[in-house]
């Protein structure tokens, strides 16, 4: 059968089964092809993209390049759990001298400050990439913005400098090329109290406060919103959204509990779920929970699943269900690889055209 006979239903459930880089590749075959790769229809079908960063606190080989690389991106098998794999990034002409410092649903923002400032944007799905203009001020935290859901396009926010109550920011955006300046930011609370836990949606970033609240920050217009949150702030806390609602999750590395905030424009949350180590172990030997923690890593966007950092695991649990059903290896203890974060994002249109 000739593949011009093949019907587009048919073809799509062939692509349905392929790798995400293959579908990147796959565009350039034919127009229909690229109509079908870039469809929302196919993009329901596929699995999410799990990726993550790894810190590493171990000696590494590969050489002096190799040593110098305190971070690494990791991408896990489709589906069906297996070992997450570092993922090659020879095609980045400076990623042996650049260092990763933060990403967003599928790409990654490099930094490098020799011979000058650099930032680069790259893509490792389509491995692309794209250097960004030098910001006119020193940068003391920099945050990458992607959404693949909504645009191609992305943005970069710099904290160039630090107010009582707020920052002095410097915004690039692909789509305009160039950065913005905003020089005083107003938060809402201290800025002793902000903590570098930030989640990115809906164009806006949710920023904990260790005074027991988060701020929206709307990248487009930069005002600020300031919710008390129903627990305590910790090293382990996280924000994120399923279903398009803000939820917020509290452990101590025993036990998690996941908040939902009732209504956007409010501040009432409601108590969604509780999970503890004996969760994870049930039907393991007795006294198996004892040596367990556990770490939270992310929400699952649409599905009542969490993501969940074992050493040196990462395991996805169903909430419903209340069992593991998918786990992955990320990282080892031999090369002391810590996973610090992970996202979970589709393969679309966005992500295929985004640096293109």
């Amino acid at each position: 059968m000739a593949a011009s006979e093949i019907s587009e239903d048919l073809l799509i459930e062939i692509l349905a089964r392929l790798p995400c880089k293959s579908l990147a590749r796959f565009q350039c075959v034919s127009t229909t092809w690229q109509r079908l790769i870039c469809s929302d229809y196919l993009r329901r079908k596929l699995p999410l993209i799990t990726s993550g960063v790894l810190f590493h606190d171990g000696p590494r080989g590969g050489g002096d390049a190799g040593r110098k690389q305190s971070y690494t991106y990791a991408c896990a098998p489709d589906a069906g759990g297996g070992v997450a794999g570092a993922a090659d990034m020879g095609f980045f002409p400076w990623h042996d001298t650049s260092t990763i410092i933060d990403g967003c649903n599928g790409l990654l923002l490099y930094y490098a400050s020799r011979p000058t400032t650099k930032f680069h944007v790259v893509n490792p799905t389509t491995r692309r990439w794209a250097a960004l203009p030098a910001p006119r001020r020193r940068t003391l935290l920099s945050v990458l913005a992607f959404d693949p859901c909504a645009s191609p396009h992305y943005k970069v926010v710099c904290f160039t400098g630090w107010l009582p109550r707020g920052a002095s920011i410097e915004v690039f955006d692909s789509e305009a090329g160039a950065w913005r300046e905003h020089d005083e930011v107003d938060f809402g609370i201290d800025t002793d109290a902000m903590s570098a836990t930030m989640h990115y949606f809906g164009g806006a970033l949710h920023v904990l406060a260790y005074s027991g609240h988060v701020v929206r920050v709307n990248l487009g217009t930069m005002a600020c919103a300031v919710t008390a949150l129903p627990a305590p702030v910790s090293c382990r806390a996280r924000a994120g959204h399923c279903r398009g609602r803000l939820r917020f999750a509290s452990s101590d590395g025993s036990r998690l509990r996941i908040w939902e905030l009732k209504d956007a424009g409010g501040s009432e949350w409601a108590l969604k779920h509780e999970l503890g180590v004996s969760d994870l172990v049930a039907g393991e030997p007795k006294g198996s929970s004892q040596a367990i923690t556990f770490l939270f890593m992310a929400f699952h966007p649409e599905r009542e699943v969490v993501y969940l950092w074992s050493p040196w695991k990462l395991l996805a649990f169903d909430m419903v269900e209340r069992r593991v059903e998918e786990e992955w290896a990320f990282g080892s203890e031999k090369e002391g690889a810590h996973l610090i974060q992970i996202w979970l994002f589709p393969f679309s249109r966005h992500l295929a055209n985004c640096l293109a």
